[in-house]
């Protein structure tokens, strides 16, 4: 009996030895893969903010673009109608999912134009949850006058 005692002793060692490095693998497996979830996570939240970010900026120069066309238009015409239908066509020009308010569109009597233009930005989350998706919709006043 005497040796097998040390034999069963070695056996039992580098069982629990075999655990051990088993169970560090397990701890540094499951820190990797909490990492990549948070990093994932937080790239598709970034993506979306840069992206809302983005969309807000190009939105009023589009804007603006169109309401200096919609200026020149009325200089040229003095027709309401006219001006409207050029910056509506100078927006789709520049995104084909800009839309111009009709309703916000109006002239100054020195030929400024101020309408409203709006557009969904492209996300991966925000526009496909119904709570959040106001978030993806960036609406931009703008205003313009033809210097010509």
């Amino acid at each position: 009996m005497e040796r097998q005692a040390p034999a069963r002793r070695a056996a039992l060692k580098s069982t629990a030895g075999d655990v051990l490095a088993c169970q560090r693998g397990d701890i540094v497996l499951g820190w990797l893969t909490k990492l990549v979830v948070v990093f994932g996570l937080a790239g598709i939240l970034l993506f979306d903010a840069i992206s809302v970010g983005v969309t807000s900026v190009n939105v009023a120069d589009q804007g603006s673009f169109a309401a200096r066309e919609a200026s020149e238009t009325w200089g040229a015409t003095k027709d309401l109608q006219k001006a409207y239908a050029r910056a509506v066509e100078v927006a789709a020009e520049r995104d084909a999912l800009n839309t111009v308010d009709a309703r916000s569109f109006r002239v100054d009597p020195d030929g400024t134009i101020h309408l409203k233009i709006s557009r969904t930005a492209t996300s991966l989350v925000l526009y496909r949850v119904g709570a959040l998706k106001d978030l993806a919709h960036v609406e931009r006043d703008a205003a313009g006058r033809s210097v010509g």
